[in-house]
C-alpha cells in the first residue's frame, strides 16, 4: 500500500492518537492544513479503500482505526525505496547517504552501534 503525502500526514495523526478517531477529531488535529471537512473525508475514504484504515459507524459519526502500524508501514516503504532506487542493496543506499554527506559522524556512529547490537542477536 502506498499513501500520498497528505494521506501519510493523516495516518501520522491516527497513529499519534492511538485509538479509533472520528473525522471531527482529525479535522481539529489537521487544522493547520486549512482543509475543508469534505477534503479530509475524501482522503479518509481513499485510505479506507487502500486498506490503511477501517471505518465503523457509531451513531451519526464514522470512527476510523489504523489497519497498519506505523512501524509496518515504514518498513514497507523502506523496502520499496531500497528496491526501487538501490536494487535491494542496503550497502548502496548507505553509501549514497554517506558519500552525499547525508550522514553525520554522529549518525554514522549510531548506525555502527545499532549494527553491532543487531549482529549480536544473530550469532
Amino acid at each position: 500500500m502506498k499513501l500520498s503525502d497528505a494521506e501519510l500526514e493523516i495516518m501520522e495523526k491516527v497513529w499519534e492518537l492511538g485509538a479509533p478517531v472520528t473525522a471531527a477529531q482529525l479535522t481539529e488535529r489537521m487544522a493547520e492544513k486549512g482543509w475543508k471537512p469534505s477534503t479530509l473525508l475524501t482522503f479518509l475514504a481513499r485510505m479506507v479503500n487502500k486498506g490503511a484504515l477501517a471505518v465503523e459507524k457509531r451513531g451519526k459519526q464514522n470512527v476510523y482505526r489504523a489497519l497498519v502500524s506505523a512501524d509496518a508501514y515504514r518498513a514497507g516503504a523502506a523496502r520499496e525505496l531500497l528496491g526501487r532506487y538501490y536494487s535491494g542493496s542496503v550497502k548502496s543506499m548507505v553509501a549514497a547517504l554517506y558519500d552525499g554527506k547525508g550522514l553525520s559522524d554522529g549518525e554514522l556512529a549510531e548506525l555502527r552501534a545499532w549494527l553491532e547490537e543487531e549482529g549480536k542477536g544473530r550469532e
